[in-house]
């Protein structure tokens, strides 16, 4: 009898796991990566390779209402090389349909999730992640994204798609983007897609009334086996940037490269001129299909004269 009960309740306990639709998916990949390490031209004295290693579990949840209405949350765990063990990233939870949804927790801000920042990136690894338009110089990563190892703080989004159309707003009272990180990012976005071309347009503003607002614009698209891709971001009391890429697919194999240019506010607000760096950045990337996974490489070259090159094997399952 016990073990007709604990056979049961076995079962009962695995069909209800399959009714909550939790699925696992992930990536790896592995390389060598170089570092030319010079600073506007001065030699640091560190490594000039390394060996490059991660791996990337994602475990969601997912499912819907009797009215059909959906939900769901994500947590994910990353090891890199170097790491001790696997970090767990915070969740993020989130409700809705085609038409809107909202998300709140661990998630990407209204910016990053309509404008096309990654266009032309290269490599293995994105190397300096100069493609980037609200990259500049020395403020990088700055506005709200997803986390994939802590928490960038709980942003509450919601999203609204009719057709092409789309708006996104956000806010987070932790404020990534701002310097200090204790006040508000509000963010506003909206994107419209046509064919093979989307353009995006996005405002975030802080509370600080410190005037550390973010404007970005984006137009990426493709013709025939050509992509191309153009990004500008402005931010207020350091400067702004225009990015330019483009791919060409041939096969399996696809070629992309970049060029962006930055002009600061004052000289040295964005940690260029002031110190004798370039206010241009550029590079070139390519990957090939394995049948199943992917090889990949570049080289790129940022606003510190720093040359960065990669290659290696990525891989999703």
């Amino acid at each position: 009898m016990k073990k007709v009960l604990f056979a049961t309740t076995a079962l009962v306990a695995t069909a209800g796991m399959a009714a909550a639709d939790v699925t696992l998916s992930g990536s790896g990949r592995f390389g060598i990566v170089y570092n030319s390490q010079d600073v506007n031209g001065v030699d640091t004295g560190l490594s000039n390779t390394k060996i490059e290693r991660r791996m990337t579990i994602n475990i969601d949840g997912s499912g819907s209402t009797d009215g059909g209405l959906e939900f769901g949350g994500r947590i994910r765990l990353r090891s890199d090389e170097g790491d001790g063990a696997s970090s767990a990233a915070s969740s993020n939870v989130w409700m809705g349909n085609d038409m809107f949804r909202i998300t709140v927790g661990n998630t990407d801000g209204a910016l990053l999730n309509r404008v096309g920042y990654y266009q032309g990136s290269v490599g293995l690894t994105g190397l300096h992640w100069a493609n980037v338009s609200f990259n500049i110089g020395t403020s990088r990563f700055d506005i709200n994204s997803f986390s994939s190892r802590g928490n960038t703080g709980d942003v509450v989004r919601l999203d609204f798609n009719v057709g092409g159309f789309g708006v996104s707003l956000s806010t987070d009272m932790t404020g990534a983007h701002n310097p200090t990180g204790t006040v508000s990012e509000d963010a506003i976005a909206m994107s419209y897609n046509f064919g093979d071309w989307t353009v995006a347009a996005g405002y975030a503003a802080d509370g600080s009334g410190a005037n550390n607002d973010v404007m970005s614009l984006s137009a990426v698209g493709s013709i025939g086996d050509f992509g191309v891709g153009l990004g500008y971001t402005d931010k207020d009391n350091i400067g702004s940037k225009v990015t330019l890429s483009g791919s060409y697919n041939f096969g399996d194999t696809t070629v992309t490269a970049f060029v962006a240019n930055t002009d600061e506010d004052t000289p040295g607000s964005a940690g260029i001129s002031a110190a004798n760096g370039s206010e241009t950045e550029y590079g070139i990337g390519f990957t090939h299909s394995l049948g199943g996974a992917t090889l990949a490489g570049g080289v790129s070259r940022n606003f510190q004269k720093n040359t960065m090159a990669d290659l290696g094997v990525r891989f999703n399952f």
